[in-house]
């Protein structure tokens, strides 16, 4: 089954402690900082348009790419009812190609640890480079290998909401790297509950790592905790990385 077809209708619910306002505001003071003639942004892996949405708001001419269609259709929804014009684009972020140029290109929300070897990695780099303008920013996140080994990894995890509940069922390979879930969904509809289910693969990759997977057009320039944008810390459960092209 593709990954979030299942979840799309209910991931924003799921993301309810996601604090969307603040990254959003990160994300247009870095963009300031870094380039700020910025006009044109693309987000990868952009799920239900949630952060793209609330930057066109703020100006920002805005896509999506997005390797769920589901969700795309949800994000869709949401940009109109936002009152934002959005393209989206159904692509896999290795392969995306868009036909346009960016000012900044963001991959938020762990969206990079789905990417599960160095080569997708450095697949996805390469067409970031491809799509971004002259001095062009990259700001993207990963999950900690801190976070899906000790805080996720062979934990479970289940909540209830007024019509649905899943139960979050983790596995962590400290030998691969990969955390492996199980997402199982409960919809009530019509009193009557349906169960659905998915299955994820996430890799943790250290600072070192991508570090020596950046090409050359890209130049490294910030390193920050993505949860609170200040230093990274030994248990920092996100990590943000700033890139430019040279």
């Amino acid at each position: 089954m593709e990954i979030y077809q299942t979840f799309a209708s209910v991931y924003d619910k799921m993301q309810y402690d996601v604090n969307y306002p603040f990254w959003i505001e990160k994300l247009d003071s870095y963009i300031k900082k870094h380039n700020p003639a910025s006009k044109q942004v693309l987000e990868l892996a952009c799920g239900t348009g949630t952060i793209g949405i609330g930057l066109s708001k703020k100006g920002y001419i805005c896509d999506g790419v997005d390797i769920s269609e589901d969700m795309l259709t949800v994000a869709q929804a949401k940009a109109y009812d936002a009152g934002v014009k959005m393209k989206f684009f159904n692509q896999n972020m290795t392969e995306f190609f868009t036909k346009r140029k960016y000012d900044m290109i963001c991959c938020m929300c762990d969206g990079m640890n789905y990417l599960t070897d160095n080569d997708q990695i450095i697949q996805t780099f390469e067409r970031m480079e491809m799509h971004l303008n002259d001095n062009g920013i990259v700001i993207f996140d990963l999950s900690s290998g801190y976070k899906l080994e000790h805080v996720i990894g062979n934990h479970t995890f289940a909540e209830t909401f007024e019509t649905e509940a899943y139960i979050w069922e983790n596995e962590f390979d400290t030998v691969s790297r990969r955390l492996s879930f199980n997402l199982t969904l409960f919809v009530e509809e019509d009193g009557v509950y349906y169960r659905e289910e998915e299955h994820h693969i996430q890799r943790a990759y250290e600072i070192e790592e991508i570090k020596s997977l950046i090409p050359d057009q890209l130049e490294l320039i910030e390193i920050l905790d993505g949860d609170t944008f200040e230093s990274v810390k030994d248990q920092s459960h996100r990590i943000c990385f700033i890139l430019k092209k040279k």
